[in-house]
């Protein structure tokens, strides 16, 4: 969400909770001319079409496969009834490398009988998920978030999901009891297999609330919720925030609330049409946090972009196709790991249903396009592809390092002068062979075609040792021609375009056989 969706409705920005077939088509209007996507594989990269040399693809890894890294994607449903099978869904989230997943499980599917709390139906296999994320070498994350209607009135959304009245939460005796027990019972029940907890979602909109809920409503929730939590998990991490966008006012007033003291990161929701829009105001929450003494180590917990202009839920205006879609994906994650997130992760796994939010079929039942995987296919998009390069290439066997380096753009292409006020890199080095890793882009709007400029790299000298430019939207490996006298390495006529390119020494990349 971004700041101008804070006015809008409850009913504007819609959970799913379950797949309901009858919501699983888009309207009639909307399908008319459209047929059934299908994987199509990688888009090409700036790399392929500035005409370098490909020397192989870049081989992708499952998470089982990957020791650590920061990536990981939101699975909010992934618990609940779906044309394909929890295993299958759980393979495919494991296809893409991530290491982390966000799940949401639903107090009322889980408790539907007053203190009798079933953890594996068939509408809810939410023991499923954890278990097999835990097979697959995956860190699940839960969010607490929704209400009950054994315990409080409420319609449910057009997703079927139970919103909660958090002065209920918290002051109905009957209501808060209740939901403590669940959350101490849920806690007991995960505590060996999850360790990260986030408290709501994007507590600052109206949209995931039965009335409105002031901060100090929300912190008194943290508190009290964090204090349930550490009582029978001490080593927790508690997240607070999951802020729609990065509003620093609400991390103001939350920092003057009653659940100040009781949160261990901060988590946002960066979303924009421009994939690195936020940042500055993200270096603003983090110099915020360290001037009030708290921890200052972020998590951005959900982000999105659709693939399609037709979407439901938010969609920026567009028009965005699957192109545009998949660098922004590359883009926004790699601004996270720039910026230091300790966690990064999109939304969402599949494309789902949700209301139409423009257009003459404005609040109908459509599709949410910000999946890695097509809806009805259920096939990966371009987007799937780009992420499993990222996750194959950048793990925790790299870590973020200051690399002296110049650059010089010798011409700027289709970017003009826009290409010299908007390069973005992220460099890091191999743990073990200390062999530089730099990752570039330019911060422009996304383009459809990847057309790039051309540059003039000067970086340290161990980059000459069989130097490859990795283009991770292709995950084609490209030679790099490099000039090393004194100690350093030139690099003439490298391209640069909207979407990032990783410099680094073949010996760091595995090739697909």
């Amino acid at each position: 969400m971004n700041n101008s969706r804070l006015g809008l409705l409850a009913t504007v920005l819609l959970l799913w909770t379950g797949f309901d077939p009858t919501m699983s088509k888009a309207p009639a209007s909307e399908t008319a001319n459209s047929e059934v996507k299908r994987d199509t594989g990688p888009v090409a990269g700036p790399a392929r079409q500035a005409g370098l040399t490909c020397l192989g693809r870049l081989r992708t890894r499952r998470s089982e496969d990957i020791g650590g890294s920061r990536w990981g994607v939101s699975c909010h449903w992934i618990a609940d009834e779906h044309p394909l099978s929890v295993e299958k869904r759980l393979d495919q989230l494991a296809d893409l490398g991530a290491k982390w997943a966000f799940l949401v499980p639903d107090w009322e599917r889980i408790e539907r009988d007053k203190g009798i709390f079933e953890w594996n139906t068939p509408s809810h296999r939410f023991d499923d998920v954890v278990r097999g994320m835990v097979r697959r070498k995956i860190k699940p994350v839960i969010q607490i978030y929704g209400g009950n209607r054994l315990y409080m009135t409420a319609q449910p959304d057009p997703n079927k999901r139970r919103l909660a009245d958090a002065a209920r939460l918290l002051d109905d005796a009957e209501v808060r009891d209740a939901w403590h027990r669940f959350l101490e019972a849920m806690v007991r029940r995960y505590r060996a297999d999850v360790g990260v907890w986030e408290i709501w979602n994007e507590p600052n909109g109206p949209w995931f609330w039965q009335t409105p809920a002031t901060i100090q409503d929300y912190g008194r929730m943290v508190q009290r919720a964090a204090e349930i939590i550490r009582r029978v998990q001490p080593e927790a991490v508690v997240l607070a925030g999951s802020t729609a966008n990065v509003p620093l006012d609400y991390l103001e007033g939350f920092l003057a609330s009653e659940g100040a003291r009781s949160f261990d990161r901060w988590s946002v929701h960066p979303y924009g049409d421009l994939p690195e829009a936020a940042d500055v105001r993200i270096r603003q929450v983090r110099e915020l946090l360290r001037a009030q003494g708290k921890p200052d180590v972020l998590w951005q917990s959900e982000c999105g972009f659709p693939s399609s202009a037709d979407t439901g839920g938010w969609g920026y205006g567009g028009p965005w196709d699957e192109t545009k879609h998949a660098k922004w994906v590359l883009r926004r994650l790699l601004a996270d790991a720039s910026l230091d997130m300790e966690a990064s992760i999109y939304f969402v796994l599949h494309d789902y249903p949700a209301a139409l939010e423009g257009g003459p079929d404005r609040g109908k039942m459509g599709i949410n396009r910000k999946g890695l995987y097509f809806a009805d296919s259920w096939e990966p998009k371009p987007a799937a592809h780009a992420f499993r390069h990222l996750a194959g290439l950048i793990d925790d066997n790299l870590e973020p390092a200051l690399v002296k380096l110049s650059l010089e753009i010798l011409d700027p292409g289709p970017f003009a002068e826009a290409a010299r006020g908007c390069l973005r890199t992220y460099t890091l080095l191999d743990k073990k062979t200390r062999s530089p890793v730099i990752v570039y882009w330019l911060a422009v709007p996304m383009a459809t075609k990847s057309s790039s400029a051309k540059a003039r790299f000067i970086l340290p000298g161990d980059c000459s040792r069989e130097p490859v430019l990795v283009d991770l939207l292709d995950g084609g490996i490209y030679a790099a021609n490099g000039m090393e006298r004194d100690g350093r390495t030139t690099f003439e006529d490298i391209p640069l375009g909207d979407s990032p390119l990783v410099l680094c020494s073949r010996r760091l990349v595995e090739v697909q056989p």
